[in-house]
């Protein structure tokens, strides 16, 4: 009986002691987060405008909003949809939508340039401390309670 308690004992002492094991793992730290950027490109040619200089204009603005958009995917991910048809057990037309939704703020213009004649490229950069604290925001806004 003592061997068959000494063997219990031996085997059950490694998970008792496992269990008191603290993790070391540091925490990531407030303002840890790297800059992201963002690109944008526009076409001059297909803006709305009655002159070049207004559809250069224009497609500088669209590269900057394009930019933006960029910035609000690699924060906040990309809502894509996909619906489709089946008439007499065919598949027939596929639709795909997607949408990006979210708050920017605090993002700075890097570059705004022309991309030969024809088109601009703009790029934002968001800095970590603006993306820690959006996200915060963002998590706060998901998690707020309900009235029932």
């Amino acid at each position: 009986m003592c061997l068959r308690t000494f063997k219990l004992v031996f085997l059950m002492t490694p998970f008792a002691l496992g269990g008191c094991v603290q993790n070391y793992a540091p925490s990531i730290p407030d303002g840890y987060s790297q800059p992201i950027y963002g690109v944008g490109y526009a076409v001059i040619e297909v803006q709305n405008g009655s002159s070049v200089e207004e559809k250069r204009l224009m497609a500088v603005k669209a590269s900057k909003l394009e930019a933006y958009k960029s910035l609000v995917e690699q924060l906040y991910g990309q809502y894509v949809e996909v619906s489709g048809q089946m008439t007499n057990s065919r598949i027939g037309e596929e639709v795909f939508r997607s949408r990006v939704e979210g708050i920017i703020y605090g993002a700075q213009l890097v570059e705004i340039k022309p991309i030969g004649e024809h088109s601009y490229e703009t790029t934002l950069r968001l800095g970590g401390d603006e993306i820690d604290d959006m996200i915060a925001l963002s998590s706060q806004a998901n998690s707020s309670p309900t009235l029932d």
